[in-house]
């Protein structure tokens, strides 16, 4: 994405804001240890359910959220605020980048997007934070929503950061890791990307956001574009499941699939139809065949397609890790990984494999989510 196509308005989004915490640097476990040690101190017996709830929340907030569950006497929520986020300046002195982060922000810099950081820690943590990771000149705006009328999830703090950009929240795009954060971006009109910590991956919680990752090492430029040219792309919050089956009339089979249980047909050739069932994709391919069981292939796109067979339709990133992994494992692919049907709508990237039992999987990525089914 150039500059120049920017500003002839191609691309909707001007600017990317980043969150800190979870985001650029692994501090979920340094803010656990110390909200643990504090809460060991005070024998306030929070549980880890209690600890998850406030992801993403200003400390000095939840300090409060503490007090109203679990009151104590001795220091002041304020107080247990200022000692949480003093150990956790200790725990992240020496800490690094996470995997992409640098390589994202670059990114989003060679394409011209102006650089903003929006995180709910106190201004001394994100100062900390940014001149131990060597970010200390990188974003043109850091904004703390400590002092904001309210933290994440309300929108304040994009909001906030979006004005002293002096750039429309709909022109930017957030990076996020918790829910409360994804949802305080979005709610101030932003386009959102999510990476979901390991263990809220594939959370239906996030299935509002633009796009959703395992990693920013799988933010590319092609994410970068679509995201940035308001084009929708598939989620791994809510990814789309792909199933193909034989079936002996493909007639028949519109009159079931399409008739009776209302699924939308979306492409079709001769051998086999596509229907849209609730979202997910599913195929059926004609095999004339009186054994269910025997192997029928159908041609697709000048491939022998397999009639038999399930997978996943990922987004690109996610593919190509993917496709990466069955490569270092030296998994034979059935039909190597290729774009198919290009330059036609339902372009896609796919590859087939056969897991040990010989059972068939395809995985396939569509950049433009409103392809999946587009004829």
């Amino acid at each position: 994405m150039s500059s120049q196509s920017r500003e002839a308005g191609l691309y909707e989004v001007t600017a990317a804001v980043f969150d800190m915490d979870g985001l650029l640097i692994e501090s979920e476990s340094k803010w656990r240890r110390a909200e643990e040690e504090m809460n060991t101190q005070l024998g306030l017996g929070l549980t880890e359910d209690d600890f998850r709830k406030t992801m993403g929340v200003r400390m000095g907030d939840v300090a409060k959220l503490w007090f109203e569950w679990k009151p104590w006497t001795g220091p002041t929520p304020a107080e247990v605020a200022t000692a949480v986020v003093d150990r956790v300046i200790e725990l992240t002195a020496d800490s690094k980048p996470l995997a992409g982060v640098l390589e994202t922000i670059e990114r989003c810099r060679s394409a011209g997007l102006r650089l903003a950081l929006c995180s709910s820690s106190d201004e001394r943590l994100i100062v900390a934070i940014l001149d131990a990771l060597g970010l200390s000149e990188v974003f043109e705006v850091v904004h703390s929503a400590e002092f904001d009328g309210y933290g994440k999830p309300h929108p304040d703090p994009y909001l906030a950061t979006a004005a002293k950009l002096g750039v429309a929240p709909h022109r930017c795009l957030a990076f996020e890791d918790s829910v409360n954060g994804c949802i305080s971006a979005k709610a101030a009109g932003m386009r959102v990307v999510a990476v979901p910590d390991q263990q809220a991956r594939g959370s239906g919680r996030f299935g509002f956001c633009d796009l959703v990752l395992d990693s920013l090492e799988h933010f590319d430029q092609r994410a970068l574009e679509f995201l940035a040219g308001g084009v929708p792309a598939p989620s791994i919050s809510r990814p789309r499941f792909h199933l193909a089956f034989p079936v002996h009339d493909l007639e028949v089979a519109r009159w079931f699939y399409g008739s009776v249980l209302g699924c939308p047909e979306g492409r079709s050739a001769p051998e086999w139809v596509d229907f849209d069932l609730w979202g997910h994709q599913i195929v059926a391919h004609h095999d004339a065949s009186v054994d269910p069981m025997a192997v029928s292939t159908n041609p697709v796109d000048g491939e022998d397609v397999p009639a038999r067979h399930f997978g996943l339709l990922l987004h690109d990133g996610a593919w190509r890790n993917l496709v990466s992994c069955l490569q270092a494992a030296d998994v034979p692919f059935l039909i190597q990984p290729q774009v198919r049907f290009a330059g036609q709508p339902g372009e896609q990237l796919t590859c087939f494999v056969l897991d040990p039992s010989g059972n068939a999987l395809e995985f396939k990525a569509f950049a433009d989510d409103r392809s999946v089914f587009r004829v």
